[in-house]
């Protein structure tokens, strides 16, 4: 495998969705101690390979199943066009898995046990997500299950390997970041709603429609942008934590076009956007609320 396929095999447009948690992650956990700036590059790196990992995973599994043809959107394709054996896909997966196991048993030894059942967890989580016939990621549970590992599981995670210690403040800010990252599953499941009816998948989309899966698009990137503003003026987060509102307007504009079937093919990258900036400015706001404290 050459290091461009490897490179589309990763997926490199899902793999911002992994910054934006590690991001809020340390800036929450700023709040509370001094940060270890090379642990959080570490965290960071198992953060990418993991997510990695499970995309060349999920070009395995469903290729297997026979959900990915040569006209899916959103896949590297180089199982079904006959370019990769099955078989060397799940060497490379197995392999990214290693190497993220070994990065985070660094973690685990400088930060503790907590952190273990964390990533234990998430990989438990992860692997119900792709594995088996019946996969979670089929089913309408796959929205809540990106929601746990992209959100609290993987702030809090990113805050023990930043200072040591998992917060309210994390946990509070986590439920933004997965919203807005339980959204970019919704608007895939969108974009892939016939298809995925076709071939036996239940997904969110599936089971609403194109109309109210639209509408529960909205609502996640809408509580993932406004949350931060109401924990702020209760206290709970510094109020600087709610300036990710401030992209609701250019959010709402992204949004409007996936409504019409021609802009469904960008859902994934402007959900993707959204989560990005909003968790960045999430960590900003947070980091901010450190500093002026």
């Amino acid at each position: 495998m050459t290091a461009r396929e490897w490179w589309a095999l990763a997926r490199p447009p899902t793999l911002p969705a992994s910054v934006a948690p590690v991001a809020v992650g340390v800036a929450a956990g700023a709040l509370a101690g001094r940060v270890s700036w090379p642990l959080t590059a570490v965290m960071l790196a198992v953060a990418l390979l993991l997510q990695i990992g499970t995309n060349m995973a999920n070009e395995y599994a469903d290729f297997r199943r026979g959900v990915d043809q040569v006209d899916s959107v959103g896949i590297a394709g180089f199982l079904v066009t006959g370019h990769m054996t099955a078989a060397l896909i799940r060497r490379w997966a197995a392999g990214t898995f290693l190497v993220a196991l070994l990065l985070g048993m660094v973690l685990v030894a400088a930060r503790g046990p907590l952190l273990l059942g964390l990533g234990a967890l998430g990989a438990a989580a992860a692997g119900l997500y792709n594995a088996g016939r019946r996969p979670l990621s089929a089913t309408p549970l796959g929205e809540a299950v990106v929601f746990l590992i992209m959100g609290p599981i993987e702030v809090m995670a990113a805050e023990l390997a930043a200072v040591g210690r998992a917060t309210p403040v994390g946990l509070l800010a986590s439920l933004a970041v997965g919203c807005t990252v339980a959204s970019i599953l919704m608007a895939n499941n969108l974009r892939d709603r016939v298809p995925d009816r076709e071939r036996g998948r239940r997904t969110v989309a599936v089971l609403l429609g194109p109309r109210d899966a639209h509408r529960g698009l909205v609502a996640l990137v809408g509580a993932g942008l406004v949350l931060p503003l109401l924990f702020g003026a209760a206290s709970l987060l510094p109020i600087t934590a709610g300036v990710p509102v401030l992209l609701l307007p250019w959010a709402w504009a992204r949004l409007r076009t996936l409504a019409r079937p021609d802009g469904l093919a960008r859902g994934v990258l402007e959900a993707g956007r959204i989560h990005l900036w909003s968790g960045l400015l999430l960590a900003l706001g947070l980091a901010a609320g450190a500093w002026v404290r």
